[in-house]
């Protein structure tokens, strides 16, 4: 039956399609305005030419209403910055395709503002983040009366009501008075805040298994005055404790009773048990891997296992860490960690043990502190020489990370010190202090952010009698695509005779790269890599030199570097890969 039909259909279709077609195309067959605005400049000028561009364009043969909507849009966009009597002329003439439009204004005398009165009643007239706000905002007799500056006003004290808990408030009046012939404008308003609410019960649903971590982690006390800021800052703390798949933290406005209101955490727990499985390629250490198995809570206050491995053609590593959240487990907590690295490069081999206690804390400005001791006992080959050290390190450190732009960062730095310390009056086997200071910087400019500079500083001192007595992995090397690159991974150190590494006292390492943009995607970088490891400064520094691409994926930069070993005879080159963002 179907089929009987199929020609006849065919035969409607065609012109069918035809039709509708040129019904999708009729609407769009209008003309392209072009407009010219003259005698404003600046914010007006600004504002004129926004509100015209709401106008909607005139389609073949309806120039009539044009010019006076032009005319009435520009008025309106006057009005709005306090000028109510001014002058304009509209022009339209046709083109060949659309229309040109002269709009000629003069502005004229601007309505001033002869009064403003602002009354504020309630709990915020105690409040001083009210009182700074209207000494910083509030609008001044004498001046052009801007109706976006008073809108701007209105707005921030509501919104500063709302972040503080004036949950209550209202506009009992907000009137303006506009005196056309004078040129003079009043204002009044009166805002009525009511009573500020204070923090209420923390009521819990979907992670009963973490209540005790979800209450420790708050940033407030139930009964302190509510601020958005502190239920924001929780919400981050628990989202960033790595226990959940999911949370949030929010006010139970509606049920808010007593000056208090109650705070809802609605939170899903991650898995008992998480594991990941990672890897790479870098011309430094060549294939690595890693997997890393967490047990994200084996009880109510959020304690924590996580076992990591990490292989790659040098270095051999494996921790197991137990973790205690103190107030928070992303920044405020407390670690105890076994580890196990062997070391295979270059002149090196060595075999360590270590066993550390460390303390973690947030502090102002994104800075984490970090308080460790450490005891480490090497079984260690460096050159010509072969020793067992046993060290009990007590260290501080302090880092601070700031990124833009995610994985491929458009600007960020990260500053990292630290200073560790042995010596034989607690059973270490030598007197040595460890300090390092290392930072990175990451900036653009320009349209899209073509223009890219990373720099990066890394210096350090071991002070000790000898070098001899340092084990060989806090002993200080450098050279590969981390540092200095042109050179292979850590053969810049001071060598003994027989030209083996011994490692340094001192680094002292620069670099500065450039990139620019030259296909979707893909960056071309030159730089420039300098420093040494040394025990005395009496070697040369080393320089590297070249020019990489970059690749700009989902997972962050790839990069290949074709580096010169300048500072070397016959400046032999080295090709340096590597991947992962650059902060």
């Amino acid at each position: 039956m179907i089929t009987r039909f199929l020609p006849k259909f065919r035969f409607f279709l065609t012109p069918l399609c035809v039709c509708i077609l040129f019904l999708l195309i009729l609407p769009q067959a209008v003309f392209a305005a072009k407009l010219t605005i003259k005698g404003v400049s600046g914010e007006l000028q600004d504002n004129v030419s926004a509100f015209l561009k709401a106008v909607p364009e005139p389609s073949n043969g309806g120039l009539e209403s044009y010019p006076e909507q032009l005319r009435s849009a520009a008025a309106e966009a006057l009005q709005a910055l306090g000028y109510y009597e001014p002058k304009i002329i509209v022009k339209v003439q046709p083109r060949e395709k659309g229309v040109a439009a002269d709009i000629n204004i003069v502005a004229g005398r601007p309505v001033l503002l002869e009064r403003f009165d602002f009354a504020l009643e309630g709990d915020a007239r105690q409040d001083d983040a009210f009182e700074q706000l209207v000494s910083e905002r509030k609008m001044q007799t004498g001046d052009v009366f801007h109706h976006g500056h008073y809108e701007a006003f209105k707005t921030a004290v509501s919104n500063l009501a709302l972040t503080r808990g004036y949950f209550d408030a209202t506009w009992q009046t907000a009137r303006v008075e506009v005196r056309g012939k004078e040129r003079l404008a009043d204002a009044s308003l009166v805002f009525v805040s009511g009573p500020r609410y204070r923090f209420g019960v923390i009521s819990i649903s979907g992670a009963s298994q973490l209540e005790e971590l979800i209450l420790s982690s708050r940033t407030f006390e139930p009964g302190d005055y509510y601020l958005a800021e502190k239920m924001s800052n929780y919400n981050v703390a628990l989202s960033d404790s790595n226990y959940f798949r999911s949370v949030m933290v929010r006010p139970l406005l509606e049920e808010r009773s007593d000056g208090s209101v109650p705070i809802a955490v609605q939170a899903v727990p991650k898995a008992e048990n998480i594991v990941s499985i990672g890897g790479g390629y870098a011309t430094d250490v060549g294939l690595r891997g890693k997997l890393k198995w967490t047990i994200p809570r084996i009880n109510q206050a959020g304690h924590s296992i996580i076992t990591g491995i990490e292989v790659s053609y040098p270095e051999q590593n494996m921790t197991v860490a137990y973790k205690i959240p103190i107030e928070d487990a992303s920044d405020n907590f407390a670690l105890a960690q076994a580890g196990y690295l062997h070391k295979n490069s270059e002149d090196t081999e060595s075999s360590k043990y270590s066993l550390q206690g460390r303390r973690q804390w947030r502090l102002p400005d994104l800075w984490t502190r970090s308080i460790s001791l450490s005891y480490e006992a090497e079984d260690f080959r460096q050159g010509a020489q072969r020793d067992v050290t046993n060290l009990l390190l007590p260290g501080i450190s302090f880092t601070r990370d700031r990124t833009k732009g995610g994985l491929n960062v458009t600007w960020g730095d990260r500053t990292q010190f630290y200073l560790e310390v042995s010596d034989p009056i607690w059973g270490s086997d030598v007197r040595l202090a460890k300090i390092r200071g290392a930072g990175k910087w990451v900036r653009t400019a320009g349209e899209d952010s073509q223009h890219k500079l990373i720099a990066r500083a890394d210096l350090g001192a071991i002070l000790v009698d000898s070098i001899f007595d340092v084990p060989a992995s806090l002993r200080f090397f450098t050279g590969g695509d981390q540092s200095i690159r042109g050179f292979s991974y850590e053969s810049v150190a001071p060598r003994d005779e027989q030209g083996l590494l011994v490692g340094g006292k001192y680094l002292t390492v620069g670099s500065l790269e450039y990139s620019y943009p030259v296909l979707e995607d893909w960056r071309l970088a030159g730089f420039v890599d300098f420093g040494t490891a040394t025990n005395d400064f009496s070697e040369p520094v080393s320089v590297g030199s070249g020019v990489g691409l970059r690749w700009i994926t989902p997972v962050g930069p790839i990069r290949l570097d074709l580096a010169f070993a300048l500072s070397e005879p016959g400046k032999p080159w080295m090709i340096h890969f590597s991947m992962g963002p650059d902060i």
